[in-house]
């Protein structure tokens, strides 16, 4: 990073705040890292203790990628050039600062001369002049970002501020309307939400706590341990957080483990476990009583997942370093009650949380990840006992990993049916879709994107 002030705040932040989130917008640009890991690593440096610098920070980076497409449009004529012809670090410099222009509160004098002081530290008075003029054109044109015009076929893309190839494939699978809607809802900052533990904590008890912190706890509209906070704390420095009293959680991934109702004395496979929201939940919902082998094709994101079975002590969870994209858990055939699948997907569903995801879509990423699913379904089918139920889930609204799956799943599978989802399931009622599924919705039901199947053996 190119600017390292020890102190001095100005009036919406420092340059070091810019410099960091130009330079973490210019790791997921140029190298497609994911930016929540890259995001995380930068506000651990101690020069960003104040959580003003944190919060803009988080602001400028995740906003800056969940308007991008707006951005990158708008600045097309203050450009003799084309942006992706600029060097990673002006290209984001540029995004942040119309970011902060068109969509935030901040000064003008602050989001102009601090970013500008960001790029001439890091790539010198040059770059610093054309970043300083380009700004200086937005704030003279009106600050607004101009789209193009209905009708246009660019008008979406910049509008909905994602790539043609993902609004593509989201209108094959949603149609046009329900497209926009979920768009312009993905353009939203979502929620900070978790879900309480009770092997550490009474929910209501860690209501109170938050409600005491002032952290404005508000409770989930259907996940009944959920909570939204409205004022969250970084969690590697929160003590209820490290000391296991709940886990950052959407609503919507809250709402999948209570399909298989598990209980006591049961045994169920989490085939795709890490990093162990889920299996811990269904540890929860079973009152700890059942048996549970979590598996997973990553030793890493296994010792994530037992990390958080220790400090949430959820017990009767085993793990097994396994890919089921390849074989069977062995031995696993016709052992378990339940299974549960939470497959990898594109991860469209999250583009409102995890934006950086939507510029990496590529066309035909629906289909190689419809494969691997298939694969991982099929596998764990095998380790589910006759009578035995099994939820296929993704964080994707794509029906190529979605109903087509199943689709294909069941044609291959004669003994298997689609099960009801069960009248005690705690969400909203129109998630539940003509042919048996389940469908959540950002635009909705205020939740990341999910699709689940219960699928029972015969």
């Amino acid at each position: 990073m190119g600017v390292r002030p020890r102190s001095a705040r100005g009036d919406g932040g420092t340059a070091i705040v810019r410099d960091a989130a130009i330079s973490v917008l210019a790791r997921v640009d140029r190298d497609e890292a994911f930016a929540d890991i890259v995001l995380d690593r930068a506000l651990r440096d101690p020069v960003f203790s104040d959580p003003r610098d944190r919060g803009l920070l988080t602001e400028l980076v995740m906003g800056t990628l969940r308007r991008r497409g707006t951005i990158d449009f708008a600045l097309l004529p203050f450009l003799s050039r084309p942006l992706e012809r600029t060097d990673a670090y002006v290209r984001n410099a540029l995004r942040v600062g119309a970011y902060q222009l068109f969509y935030t509160r901040i000064p003008d004098r602050a989001a102009l001369n601090e970013t500008v002081a960001a790029v001439k530290a890091a790539r010198g008075g040059g770059a610093g002049g054309f970043v300083n003029a380009v700004l200086r054109a937005i704030v003279r044109a009106g600050k607004v970002p101009v789209l193009p015009p209905e009708g246009d076929a660019r008008r979406l893309p910049a509008e909905g501020s994602a790539p043609r190839d993902l609004i593509d494939a989201f209108t094959t699978s949603l149609g046009e309307a329900e497209t926009r809607a979920y768009l312009a809802a993905c353009l939203e900052k979502p929620p900070f939400t978790v879900r309480a533990n009770p092997f550490r904590v009474v929910t209501d008890a860690l209501a109170m706590r938050f409600a005491d912190e002032g952290r404005g706890p508000a409770p989930c509209r259907f996940a009944p341990d959920g909570f939204i906070l409205g004022k969250p704390s970084p969690v590697f420095s929160d003590a209820a957080f490290l000391e296991g009293a709940y886990l950052v959680m959407d609503e919507g991934a809250q709402l999948i483990a209570p399909l298989l109702l598990p209980g006591p004395g049961e045994r169920i496979l989490d085939a795709c476990a890490a990093p162990g929201g889920k299996t811990t939940h269904l540890s929860a919902l079973a009152a700890g009583k059942a048996e549970i082998i979590a598996a997973d094709i990553s030793a890493l994101r296994l010792r994530m997942l037992r990390e958080v079975v220790t400090r949430t002590g959820a017990p009767g969870i085993r793990t097994a370093l396994h890919d089921l994209s390849r074989a069977p858990l062995t031995p696993s055939s016709g052992l378990f009650d339940k299974a549960l699948v939470d497959a990898p997907c594109t991860g469209m569903g999250v583009i409102r949380r995890n934006p950086d995801a939507k510029w990496r879509f590529r066309p035909d990423g629906p289909r190689r990840m419809a494969r691997v699913q298939a694969a991982i379904l099929r596998n764990a089918w095998e380790a589910v006992k006759p009578g035995g139920l099994l939820a296929y889930c993704t964080c994707s609204p794509l029906k190529e990993e979605n109903e087509e799956v199943v689709a294909g799943f069941l044609a291959d599978h004669p003994g298997a049916v689609v099960a009801s989802l069960p009248s005690e399931w705690p969400g909203p009622s129109d998630a539940r879709t003509a042919d048996g599924f389940l469908r959540l919705y950002p635009h909705r039901h205020g939740t990341d994107a999910f699709f689940a199947a219960l699928l029972r053996k015969g």
